[in-house]
């Protein structure tokens, strides 16, 4: 009986791990792609409210860099609440835009500090890291866009 509880006790493990390297792998592939926000899709989730949109934009600009940092702070920290919580709140505020290739990231960063295993958090960073001027410019073109549109009414 010890044998059988033991044995499924280790296959969620194995299976979260198995989720999370099955997202790193497919963020791997998305890595090179050029990204594209549809601000169709984005304005239906906000009810059509350009106004709206070009203020999440703004906010976005200003709050990404500080939380990126944030996270960064808390993977140096090892600790893995702080990691789940950091990036848990960046993937919330990023949510808005809809599932981007660092939501995955995101997700994996935090399926491993559930399981307090951060060994490839750094890696997971580095690639949001080198992302974020690619996604602060589409966020930013995306911003002037809606402004426009509002500066028009």
């Amino acid at each position: 009986m010890k044998i059988i509880r033991l044995v499924l006790r280790a296959q969620p493990a194995d299976r979260e791990e198995e989720k999370v390297a099955s997202k790193l792998e497919m963020n791997s592939i998305r890595e090179d792609a050029v990204l594209q926000l549809n601000e169709a899709e984005i304005l239906a989730r906000l009810d059509g409210d350009c106004q709206l949109l070009a203020d999440l934009c703004d906010l976005s600009l200003v709050e990404l860099p500080r939380m990126i940092k944030s996270l960064a702070e808390t993977i140096k920290t090892g600790e893995a609440t702080a990691v789940h919580r950091a990036a848990h709140r960046l993937k919330g505020s990023l949510s808005i835009f809809g599932r981007v290739a660092h939501t995955l990231d995101l997700e994996a960063l935090e399926e491993m500090a559930l399981r307090q295993d951060l060994a490839q958090a750094p890696e997971i960073l580095s690639r949001l890291e080198k992302h974020l001027d690619e996604f602060s410019a589409a966020v930013a073109a995306l911003g002037k866009q809606s402004h426009a549109r509002t500066d028009r009414r």
